[in-house]
């Protein structure tokens, strides 16, 4: 009596163990971007990078020829 209920909790458990599995691989296909998305996310945080740097390095070529 006793291997029949633990059999029966260990397929509750498997199938517990399977639905989150699917659950997790649904979401994890989900999240992937495209090479081209990623490119273009990348080079946007480059350009903004960049421009960040310039604006900067104006800011201290501005102050340094004031005084």
């Amino acid at each position: 009596m006793s291997s029949n209920k633990e059999l029966e909790q260990v397929d509750e458990r498997m199938d517990r163990l399977e639905q989150k599995l699917d659950h997790l691989a649904v979401h994890l296909q989900g999240n992937r971007r495209s090479p081209a998305t990623r490119f273009l996310i990348g080079f946007a945080v480059v350009l903004a990078i960049l421009f960040i740097l310039m604006i900067c390095i104006g800011v201290i070529q501005f102050v340094s020829n004031w005084s």
